[in-house]
């Protein structure tokens, strides 16, 4: 029967001999409660694509949590504001206004680039750089909205690495966090645990006896997901990063395979 030690070492040789098997870059961070993980170019800074909305969310809760904002607070969205690219805002009646708790939920779990646009007019982008400031997510940063190409082109660009995301996830820690309240960060839970994107990091794990809650991103050559999975009493932070792909189907493979590698592990740590 192997240790926590001997499994982690498990892990890293075969997460490795993944990472091994693409021509581009991956990045990869696994932590437990205790700590306890690996790390492979955990601090390499990568365009975010859509994993920048976790750090949106936690700000936009912690103006929540300062009474700044109320989820039933309602916002319109004006027909000038629909971004193309991820999401079904831009397909849908606008007419009707949404609640922020919506606009948040739109924005993570159909990664909704609306949503999330309108988000961050609310809560104002510099409040979520200083949250990464104060969090100590020195690799992330909010420099442009959704689908903003011009600004793209001028050179700003959305950027984290994997240890900022776990770092992120870690905050929703309900046993040794205290950034937020327990009630908020069972929203924020409940909000990444109803993720309708499932092709990458849970794509091979058996979702009724794990729990999964996650952020995937993808921009054309990079392909990204996060999160919190957990199965009984244990909980493993994850991040998987992967950029200077050929194709984006190679970062998908790569991400499925760690997914199920990770799956395993967390049923050989349960089973001990």
């Amino acid at each position: 029967m192997m240790g926590t030690k001997s499994r982690l070492q498990e892990l890293k040789k075969r997460v490795q001999a993944v990472v091994d098997s693409t021509a581009g870059h991956v990045s990869f961070m696994l932590e437990d409660k205790d700590g306890n993980g690996l790390k492979m170019d955990a601090d390499v800074q990568k365009k975010a694509a859509s994993l920048i909305k976790i750090p949106i969310l936690m700000s936009a809760f912690k103006q929540v949590q300062t009474g700044k904002l109320k989820l039933t607070d309602r916002f319109s969205i004006d027909e000038k504001s629909r971004v193309a690219g991820a999401g079904v805002l831009q397909f849908i009646d606008c007419k009707t206004s949404f609640s922020f708790c919506d606009l948040l939920t739109l924005m993570i779990i159909v990664s909704d680039n609306t949503a999330t646009n309108k988000v961050i007019e609310i809560i104002g982008m510099e409040s979520v750089d200083d949250f990464c400031v104060e969090q100590g997510l020195s690799r992330t940063k909010l420099e442009r909205k959704m689908m903003d190409f011009r600004s793209a082109e001028a050179g700003f660009e959305n950027s984290t690495s994997v240890r900022d995301m776990v770092t992120c996830l870690k905050l929703l820690d309900e046993d040794k966090s205290v950034l937020f309240t327990n009630e908020n960060k069972r929203l924020m839970l409940d909000i990444l645990g109803g993720q309708q994107l499932l092709d990458k990091l849970p794509f091979y794990m058996d979702l009724e006896s794990v729990k999964v809650a996650n952020k995937t991103g993808e921009l054309p050559g990079v392909e990204h997901d996060c999160g919190i999975v957990s199965r009984g009493e244990t909980n493993l932070f994850i991040a998987v990063m992967a950029d200077g792909l050929y194709e984006n189907s190679e970062g998908k493979r790569v991400i499925q395979q760690i997914g199920r590698i990770v799956d395993d592990y967390l049923r050989d740590s349960c089973s001990t």
